[in-house]
């Protein structure tokens, strides 16, 4: 079959649920219908947005979950941006020091960044991490690209004296006037982390491919290249699109996807699962996309309307629950797909809400 986006033989097999959220016993899988250059290419920039530059970026760390390959963990999503998205800002305020501080997750846990902190006289702090490796000219242009006004009120250097001690030679060659002052220790223990993410189009447009490969593997009778899906194929590879066309294909759902979660104030009681729906009713073809479902998490659910036609009248809904294993992996596996069960009811559900309240991606 030729690849969905290109004129390419379609010859890789892919999962619906990207690669860097590990593999699950029993999951669906979309064979021979997207060619190896896109799946490793335009697809899977989307992919890295998606996993490395959103709230699923946090969440990946917090609970420890690695990829089906090693490459998946290799960028560091506090430090540095990734697929052309922006990094993972999380931040708290060090007692001990008096400054808002940088935070990273390792295996779960919290720490400070290897940084630079600049306060601004209107109290603005700016972090600059300082990433290994970095040349001195590189650790200059980052800093000016934070745009920081001067002279500042306080400057701050937060490194490992012991494992990170190239950090001070670097700082004297980026600025050879600057001096280090006497270390001071910082805090161990953080209380009201707050995590900052920014949302392009590349995010968006894999909520969509996501949710339409997740249809395919659900419905054998669509090839995906009908022309019903013609727009959503487009607005996927879509690459200059601003964030704010993501509107016209998701949508988000209020109600939620799960009878356990139907009262709002309940959240599942220690597990943690990636739920993928799909169903076709009257006139439309639509996928639920809903990451990190969990009790620390209030996931949001992604509604993606994949095609709009008078010709379809089957109605028919499925889903999957990728469960993880409450004591970690078993061999290559981090958990199951569960086929969920499905019902209708005699009411309709509220409205979609947009999932861009603007037209400016930052």
């Amino acid at each position: 079959m030729q690849c969905l986006y290109c004129s390419a033989p379609g010859d890789s097999r892919e999962h619906a649920l990207p690669a860097a959220f590990g593999e699950f016993r029993d999951a669906p899988y979309l064979d021979s219908r997207v060619c190896t250059a896109c799946n490793n290419t335009r697809l899977g920039l989307l992919d890295e947005q998606f996993t490395r530059c959103g709230p699923e970026a946090i969440l990946r760390k917090f609970y420890h979950v690695r990829g089906r390959a090693a490459t998946h963990d290799k960028v560091n999503v506090f430090e540095r941006r990734s697929a052309g998205g922006h990094r993972v800002d999380m931040r708290s305020t060090d007692k001990a020091l008096g400054v808002e501080v940088g935070l990273e997750i390792v295996d779960g846990e919290p720490r400070q960044l290897r940084q630079m902190i600049f306060v601004e006289q209107s109290g603005k702090t700016h972090i600059l991490p300082i990433i290994e490796g970095s040349t001195p000219e590189q650790l200059r242009a980052a800093f000016q690209r934070l745009g920081v006004v001067q002279p500042c009120a306080d400057a701050r250097v937060l490194f490992d004296p012991v494992k990170e001690n190239w950090v001070p030679q670097l700082i004297q060659q980026a600025w050879p006037d600057s001096t280090l002052g006497e270390g001071t220790p910082a805090s161990t223990a953080y209380q009201g982390a707050v995590g900052n993410v920014v949302l392009t189009n590349r995010y968006f447009r894999a909520v969509a491919k996501i949710g339409f490969h997740y249809f395919l593997t659900q419905f054998p009778e669509y090839t995906g290249h009908e022309p019903l899906f013609c727009e959503i194929r487009k607005f996927i590879l879509d690459d200059a699109a601003g964030v704010d066309r993501a509107n016209a294909f998701i949508g988000r759902r209020e109600h939620a996807l799960l009878g356990e979660m139907l009262n709002p104030r309940i959240r599942p009681n220690g597990w943690r699962a990636h739920v993928l729906c799909a169903e076709t009713r009257a006139g439309e073809c639509l996928a639920y996309v809903q990451t990190f479902v969990t009790e620390d998490w209030p996931a949001p659910i992604y509604a993606v309307r994949l095609a709009q036609d008078a010709g379809i009248v089957d109605c028919r809904a499925t889903g999957h629950a990728y469960m993880y294993y409450g004591d970690g992996p078993e061999g290559n596996f981090a958990g199951d797909a569960l086929t969920l069960e499905t019902t209708r009811a005699d009411w309709s559900p509220p409205p979609l809400k947009p999932v861009v309240m603007s037209a400016t991606e930052g």
